[in-house]
């Protein structure tokens, strides 16, 4: 995934949430790797990672409501 295609992948699984779509377990564990994976090539290059971080944070959240389920 593509760093500025992420938040578009969060919206859309936020929307199947509200929509009750199941199983999302998986995909909230890619989004989630991939937010990741952003974040320490942006460390590895020394740029910037408030954006990913609030994504991710975003993401965590939305995967433990996602359990909840």
């Amino acid at each position: 995934m593509e760093n500025n295609r992420l938040p578009y992948f969060l919206i859309d699984l936020m929307k199947s949430y509200i929509n009750g779509d199941a199983p999302l377990d998986d995909k909230a564990d890619v989004l989630i790797f991939e937010i990741g994976r952003q974040i320490v090539n942006c460390n590895a290059n020394n740029e910037p990672t408030a954006d990913l971080e609030y994504l991710y944070d975003t993401a965590k959240w939305l995967q433990s409501e996602i359990k909840k389920m």
